[in-house]
């Protein structure tokens, strides 16, 4: 056999064990899970493991919606909002202990965001709607005032316990019968969060959860599961980030229509266009970006000068002078790509 023939034989050899070797590459273990949360539809991809955590995922789901499912009569939220006696308190048991985890929660975080996050908003946005279409200047403010509000005069939640510190029962009082809460926000991410929590006590490496607008990563094996558009133009000349180990959450001026300033009770009305947020948890994420475009940026930049070692994140769009202005932290603007780093074509 002549030199050339035995070295183009050799390379043939050394290509088919290449072949052969990248053919016997096991593809990474995952699991693609799908469902509704409070009926709008989740998605999760998990990489690293491919047991079916469904019932899991399940459980967690029908305890925070048993507890804050609006839309269910049963559900122990919807009792208390009817609950119109004055004589007693509203009794139940927190059996998941997740009514009491999303309202100590809904505390914190009205108190951090200048209680611009109010869950008891209801009566004042269905008033104004009534308003709107009657025709009428503005409703009543002051007597709806007299209910409207996340306080501990109006609201107030007692977990009570034995002499041994034994959960007996929870104990959810309301100042005037016509005082309604929502919870869902909260919930909702909450719930999330905790199956995030799931999927990495299994030992998943990486996972993505999308809920509508909110993103939840965690892990970098496969980087296009950390990358996404922020919808500030929802089409393909949208903004990118990469987001590892975050949740994510925005608002936009649609959803601005519909939010009511608790400050004084009137439709929001300020220079916000867009807010975007990135935090530790989902919670924290969509709270404050609703916070964020109801305050104004006047409100949510003493917000940072106020908690200057905060963990989240923020990107703003601004109307000042009929010119459309940005604002960011340094940690959201390291998130930011070039459309030219994309790691996929648009």
């Amino acid at each position: 056999m002549k030199p050339l023939s035995f070295f183009v034989l050799a390379l043939l050899c050394l290509i088919m064990i290449a072949v052969g070797c990248k053919s016997k590459t096991k593809p990474l273990a995952g699991r693609f899970y799908s469902g509704t949360l409070f009926g709008k539809p989740y998605a999760i991809d998990a990489v690293g493991d491919s047991t079916d955590y469904s019932a899991q995922i399940d459980s967690i789901i029908h305890a925070f919606e048993s507890n804050f499912d609006l839309m269910n009569p049963n559900s122990i939220l919807s009792k208390f909002n009817a609950y119109s006696r004055r004589d007693s308190v509203f009794v139940f048991n927190d059996s998941t202990r997740a009514f009491g985890m999303v309202y100590d929660l809904t505390n914190d975080l009205n108190a951090a965001t200048f209680q611009y996050f109010d869950p008891t908003l209801n009566p004042l946005k269905r008033a104004w709607i009534v308003t709107n279409s009657s025709g009428n200047v503005e409703p009543n403010l002051d007597s709806l005032y007299v209910f409207v509000g996340f306080d501990g005069a109006k609201m107030d939640l007692n977990e009570m316990s034995d002499s041994s510190h034994r959960y007996i029962e929870s104990q959810l009082r309301k100042s005037d019968p016509r005082l309604e809460a929502d919870f869902t926000t909260v919930a909702a991410a909450l719930a999330l969060d905790h199956i995030g929590d799931l999927l990495k006590d299994a030992g998943m490496i990486q996972f993505r959860i999308k809920y509508g607008r909110d993103i939840i990563t965690f892990g970098q094996k496969v980087d296009t599961l950390n990358v996404f558009p922020i919808g500030v133009s929802e089409d393909s000349m949208d903004q990118y980030v990469r987001m590892i180990d975050q949740a994510f959450s925005f608002r936009n001026v649609k959803d601005k229509a519909l939010m009511i300033d608790p400050s004084y009770g009137y439709p929001v009305d300020n220079e916000m266009a867009y807010v975007a947020v990135a935090a530790p948890s989902l919670v924290e994420a969509t709270v404050f970006s609703e916070a964020f475009m109801a305050m104004g940026l006047e409100k949510a930049t003493e917000f940072y000068e106020m908690n200057k070692s905060t963990r989240v994140q923020s990107f703003m769009f601004y109307a000042q002078d009929s010119v459309m202005h940005s604002a960011s932290t340094v940690g959201f603007d390291v998130m930011l790509l070039h459309p030219d780093s994309l790691p996929f074509n648009q």
